[in-house]
């Protein structure tokens, strides 16, 4: 009895299986620029989703005999020079700079994707050509050449964001072209066309899923980019036009009036301030989670 129990005491414990999504959620959890970043953005997210609900007044209806008040006389955050409530506006603002910027890099996705895919999986003169057009995109600012595009076909939240999207293109698609020149050479898609797969099965099966992680992280990081061109598209006139509320056109009015009413621009300044930090810590964080191996060098 004594030598079992003593074989039992030093008998090797059976591994606990975790399955991908469990080891995912870990690392999650365990990282701080994750559950920072992505408390944040659950937050702006959940803020523009129920902004109907949130918003203590109508965020285009104002008293011009509040025109400009400060902060605490019935306003939160303040009235601007129309007499809306600040904080209204800055709650449905996240409508629009959250919802465009998301559309931009989905945009850019729906596009980038499959170009990368193909330009990697055909190479040759397909791939040189389009590596090409990429590069000439690339060595323009994309809000340059957003400013551009704007001003020719006009401003508006939907415009601005079809060409923001089309431009951020190359930065998705260099990525999942990266991803695609590696994997096709691995031995299991080697062994795929040895079996007689098909181009679409071998893309589907092994080359998309092994894209979905750096897209995601890039994606993160481009919807703060995204956030920041719409903004100054909307400073400038050329993104979302009044009364709409948005950031960017809180931001541009308020510096008219930053020496009389600072709370203007402050408030729209921060909300910008605090959502480009939060993609930018998730996509740090996820890049992590994700890849491991990046957070040890």
């Amino acid at each position: 009895m004594a030598v079992e129990a003593a074989q039992l005491a030093v008998a090797p414990t059976p591994e606990v299986a975790h399955s991908p999504w469990s080891m995912f959620w870990w690392r999650v959890r365990h990282n701080a620029k994750a559950m920072i970043g992505g408390a944040i953005v659950i937050f702006l997210i959940a803020v523009a989703l129920f902004a109907p609900l949130i918003a203590p007044k109508d965020p285009n209806i104002g008293e011009l005999a509040d025109s400009l008040a400060p902060p605490g006389q019935g306003y939160v955050l303040g009235a601007d020079k129309n007499g809306r409530d600040v904080l209204s506006r800055l709650i449905f603002g996240s409508r629009t700079a959250i919802g465009g910027a998301l559309l931009v890099v989905l945009i850019s996705e729906i596009i980038g994707v499959p170009i990368g895919i193909w330009a990697a999986y055909r190479g040759g003169w397909v791939d040189e050509t389009i590596t090409r057009v990429w590069d000439m995109l690339l060595s323009f600012p994309p809000l340059l050449l957003a400013f551009a595009v704007v001003a020719a076909f006009g401003p508006g939240l939907g415009k601005s964001a079809v060409a923001l999207g089309v431009l951020y293109v190359p930065f998705i698609a260099r990525v999942v072209r990266s991803v695609t020149l590696v994997q096709k050479e691995m031995v299991y898609t080697e062994a795929a066309r040895a079996l007689g797969y098909g181009q679409g099965r071998i893309i589907f099966r092994h080359i998309l899923p092994n894209c979905i992680s750096p897209v995601l992280i890039v994606s993160t990081i481009d919807v703060a980019y995204a956030l920041l061109d719409l903004a100054a598209l909307s400073f400038l006139g050329l993104g979302v036009q009044p009364p709409t509320a948005d950031w960017g056109t809180m931001l541009s009015e308020g510096q008219l009036v930053l020496l009389n009413a600072p709370h203007l621009a402050v408030a729209s300044g921060c909300a910008i301030v605090l959502a480009v930090l939060g993609f930018n810590l998730l996509g740090d964080g996820l890049r992590d989670v994700l890849d491991p191996r990046q957070a040890q060098r």
